[in-house]
């Protein structure tokens, strides 16, 4: 213990003792006083020893603390990428075609209008319609080499614009008698423009650009796979 400090603690006692002494109470108590100057000593220990510890943090310090750690974890956010809907929206509109077009034919078939919107939708329309009256329908050859090789060029607000290369091998038969008209194969580079309409994209307009003879042309190309 350094020198100060006991001289200090001495000093501290030896005051306690004069005021005791002085009075009559102290004189009465007199026998009391090493009990009391023990109880002194403990104390003034107790107080020079708490200075060489770390003090705890207080409980509401830590409690921020582990606030603050844990608000600022990262959150991850992702946005869709449009043209996965829209190119799989545009596949399925051929896909219906295919199926409404198929014995029996139905030109009424509601998942038209769910794919198809404005110049499409009454230009599939009526395709089908002719096709119910003069008693055709299609079929698929097995195996078949059909495939829709799309790209999105641009999406602008709620359009669109598209490019594909189809490979269409579809069965044009009669259906009476099962006749076929038309099994030829033929790939055409098509462009397309999608539309959303009530918050899904349809297809609102298609156009050949150009056509071969069976899987060829823009079909062994590899801007499009």
């Amino acid at each position: 213990m350094p020198a100060g400090a006991r001289k200090g603690r001495l000093t501290a006692v030896t005051k306690i003792r004069s005021r005791w002494t002085e009075t009559g109470e102290g004189q009465r108590n007199l026998g009391r006083m090493p009990a009391l100057l023990a109880l002194v000593l403990l104390l003034a220990g107790c107080r020079g020893d708490s200075g060489s510890g770390t003090a705890a943090a207080p409980s509401s310090t830590l409690s921020t603390a582990v606030t603050s750690s844990s608000s600022t974890n990262p959150t991850t956010s992702t946005t869709a990428d449009p043209a996965v809907e829209i190119v799989s929206r545009y596949k399925q509109f051929w896909e219906v075609r295919f199926e409404v077009n198929r014995t029996p034919v139905n030109p009424a078939d509601p998942r038209l209008a769910q794919f198809a919107t404005g110049k499409q939708l009454d230009n599939v329309v009526t395709e089908t319609r002719q096709r119910l009256n003069q008693g055709l329908a299609v079929r698929r050859p097995e195996p078949s080499a059909s495939k829709n090789r799309v790209k999105v060029v641009q999406v602008v607000g709620d359009t669109a614009s598209l490019q594909d290369c189809a490979t269409n091998d579809g069965v044009v038969y009669r259906v009476a008698t099962g006749q076929v008209l038309d099994d030829g194969v033929v790939t055409r580079s098509v462009e397309a423009t999608m539309r959303r309409v009530d918050g899904l994209w349809r297809l609102a307009d298609s156009r050949v650009v150009q056509e071969w003879k069976g899987v060829a042309g823009c079909a062994q190309s590899p801007d499009f796979s």
